[in-house]
């Protein structure tokens, strides 16, 4: 019985360490604008994270003389992301905390063309591709986050290589202060 207690707080005080190793928060909640969203994102190395993102998208058509439609769509997105540069930031007596940092991450982006709420449906349509990324977050949580990379398209009524671009503000609910 004695081993069993004497394993199990082995295994807790490795976890605890190499929890501490890392640069990265070990898990984070995001609420984001100007699409509402939120994200999750949780460390898997000491400079790597992956995320998931549920993303509210939007969309209007209409004219003078014409109905207009409207619809609102759900978006995931999941990156892997590399923070290349934590160390430097904390070498500088920097900010790491809420993942702040430059990186690269892999990306996919899944958007569904039916509309949750409304009547207009678009495109559905699937993005993967790298993209190189900035966040800083600061000590009440605010973020700011932005990303740009080249990726390939998929959608219902085509395919090719397309941009991916993104811009986020919002709050980060865990982060290390």
């Amino acid at each position: 019985m004695r081993l069993v207690f004497v394993v199990l707080f082995l295994v807790f005080q490795c976890r605890i360490q190499a929890q501490s190793d890392k640069n990265v928060e070990g898990s984070q909640l995001q609420l984001g604008l100007p699409l509402p969203s939120v994200l999750y994102e949780i460390g898997t190395s000491k400079n790597a994270t992956a995320s998931l993102e549920v993303i509210t998208g939007f969309g209007l058509r209409g004219c003078s003389g014409c109905t207009t439609n409207y619809g609102i769509y759900p978006i995931l997105r999941g990156q892997y992301r590399y923070y290349y540069n934590m160390e430097r930031r904390l070498a500088k007596g920097k900010r790491i905390a809420g993942n702040s940092g430059n990186y690269i991450a892999g990306t996919l982006v899944y958007q569904n063309g039916n509309p949750i709420i409304g009547d207009l449906a678009i495109e559905s349509a699937f993005v993967v591709g790298p993209v190189y990324g900035i966040q800083r977050t600061y000590r009440r949580g605010f973020f700011y986050r932005l990303e740009g990379g080249l990726g390939y398209y998929e959608g219902d009524f085509g395919r090719g290589a397309t941009l991916i671009l993104g811009a986020r503000i919002g709050w980060a609910i865990r982060t290390r202060h």
